[in-house]
């Protein structure tokens, strides 16, 4: 194991005396190199933090994984998870690699990679996976999910995953193909092609696996009318729903939150009413938790002048969300990203990557299982950190990371009474 000296900064939430939360600055998974877009996971079996991450070397971007039994303390020696050259895109927060790991051993990780599209401003990419069985130490032969592949290149990125108890898998992602009727639709797709907008709207594709990976079935267009580079999140409910969360193109160039079921297809519903217009695509999807009752929560950057900020709702199924409740607002950040995770006693915690002075800078949330906002605060020495990922690994820990530079950092997170 590599082992690394804790850093004994210890912080009191702002405004939390009831439920502190303190954090301690450990150690990344990766040390020293070109690295960033880390993914975060609980190993169920063991409680242990799972990382996925991606990192330069050998003039190649490669995907590397490690695991730590004591939150970032320690860190096993990283396993190459993408031997192959090339098989990896460089860091790109918005559609940086997913994690997801089920009892047993059973670790999954989800990233795009670019294809070279000559004469076209942007490159190609492809929806990849591999899987483990073994805890991370072997992977198998990478596979791609968009049965396009052959064609010209395509666009299939920004994208999420989730896992349900079964074994089965789901990933859905970002896609240029298809028309405005799309296999899953039965609601009326709004019309915004005569709107002046510098990219074309996406549409959401989506493919499963019943076996945890082992076969895939064929990928299919689910809704149109997407916001083209903002991530669609996924989050598994207990009943068995897979949950997304993407931002959608409404007319009069709208770009507003928006939830659904994806198995089966449902129509979205509007998580806020932000009324953010912009003539393209901010860059900024939203993040979405689903809890043991099948309450949704999600959190979610808007730029709406005089109510630019990140925003936390929650919604039951059936139901109309909740008003959305203020987090940080800040005007002068043309864009934030999110992450969000549920705590052991109802509770949420958001981190996200802009200060209440409107500077790029690391922030952590908690909202109480009322749904409440029981403290922010400011993570130490992130000043133009960026894509926090989050997840809770017991009742008293969690674990933050984000990309630092050109680097990564991590810290440990005590819950006390959240």
């Amino acid at each position: 194991m590599r082992t690394a000296a804790a850093i004994g900064a210890v912080l009191l939430f702002a405004a939390c005396s009831r439920s502190p939360v303190t954090l301690e600055q450990v150690s990344a998974p990766v040390q020293g190199t070109a690295a960033g877009d880390v993914a975060l996971a609980r190993d169920p079996d063991t409680g242990d933090l799972l990382a996925a991450w991606v990192a330069r070397d050998d003039s190649s971007w490669h995907i590397h994984f490690a695991r730590s039994p004591d939150a970032g303390r320690s860190w096993s020696e990283p396993s190459l998870v993408t031997p192959e050259r090339d098989d990896a895109s460089p860091p790109h927060g918005e559609s940086s690699p997913r994690l997801v790991a089920l009892h047993g051993g059973r670790i999954a990780i989800f990233w795009s990679r670019d294809v070279p599209a000559p004469g076209r401003q942007w490159p190609g990419s492809e929806m990849r996976m591999t899987r483990s069985l073994d805890g991370g130490t072997e992977w198998q032969a990478a596979q791609t999910l968009n049965s396009d592949s052959a064609g010209s290149p395509g666009t299939h990125t920004f994208f999420g995953a989730t896992a349900l108890d079964d074994g089965t898998l789901v990933a859905a992602w970002l896609d240029e193909r298809g028309s405005t009727q799309l296999q899953g639709h039965h609601h009326p797709l709004p019309d915004t092609s005569h709107e002046p907008t510098s990219e074309a709207d996406a549409r959401i594709f989506a493919a499963s696996s019943p076996d945890f990976g082992e076969h895939w079935g064929t990928d299919a267009g689910v809704w149109g009318a997407v916001c083209p580079c903002c991530r669609v999140s996924l989050a598994s409910a207990p009943d068995g729903r897979v949950v997304a969360a993407w931002r959608q193109h409404f007319p009069g160039n709208i770009r507003d939150i928006v939830t659904g079921t994806l198995m089966p297809a449902s129509t979205p519903v509007r998580v806020s009413h932000d009324d953010w217009e912009y003539p393209g695509c901010p860059h900024t999807g939203p993040a979405i938790a689903v809890d043991s009752l099948g309450t949704e929560h999600v959190v979610w950057y808007t730029g709406k002048p005089g109510k630019a900020g990140i925003f936390y709702a929650r919604q039951v199924s059936g139901a109309a969300p909740s008003a959305p409740l203020g987090l940080t607002v800040a005007p002068t950040l043309a864009t934030a990203h999110t992450s969000v995770a549920l705590t052991a006693k109802g509770g949420v915690l958001a981190a996200y990557d802009m200060s209440p002075g409107g500077q790029r800078m690391i922030q952590l949330a908690h909202i109480d299982a009322a749904g409440r906002l029981a403290g922010t605060m400011s993570v130490p020495e992130s000043v133009e950190g960026r894509y926090p990922q989050i997840v809770v690994l017991n009742d008293s820990t969690a674990a933050l990371a984000w990309n630092q530079g050109d680097g990564i950092r991590l810290i440990r997170v005590r819950l006390g009474g959240a």
